[in-house]
């Protein structure tokens, strides 16, 4: 069973079904950064995940989730045109609103007649820029 990268489940909660980035990062693809995107060492934040759901037989684990690499950076925070992320960095324990406001993100979004993305948060990730 596909689960599609932008399909909501919850509207009260701005949520799907389950985290595609969470299943990313802990099979080892990436870490969740402060922006809670899910960031790869090779392409940052600009990837796009799906979830399919098998009966299939468990496949061998070979990954682990990979460390934070954010550091001192905070360019997704400080870039966020409506400071939906508080910098803090991302815990399996904590629930996402300890690090974003999703509400603050579709009221942005909302608002505009120009864009259904705001994206900013993306753009400026150091990881997987490509260099001139």
């Amino acid at each position: 069973m596909p689960l599609p990268a932008s399909e909501r489940y919850d509207d009260e909660r701005i949520c799907a079904v389950m985290s595609h980035k969470l299943a990313a990062h802990l099979a080892g693809h990436g870490w969740i950064g402060k922006s809670c995107l899910l960031i790869t060492p090779r392409a940052g934040p600009r990837v796009r995940w799906i979830t399919i759901l098998t009966d299939a037989p468990p496949l061998e684990i070979t990954g682990s989730p990979l460390d934070d690499h954010c550091g001192e950076c905070t360019d997704c925070v400080d870039i966020c045109p409506v400071s939906a992320f508080t910098g803090v960095p991302f815990s399996e324990e904590d629930p996402r609103e300890v690090r974003y406001d999703a509400a603050k993100c579709e009221q942005y979004l909302n608002s505009g007649e120009e864009w259904s993305v705001c994206g900013m948060c993306v753009y400026i990730c150091p990881p997987g820029l490509r260099k001139k």
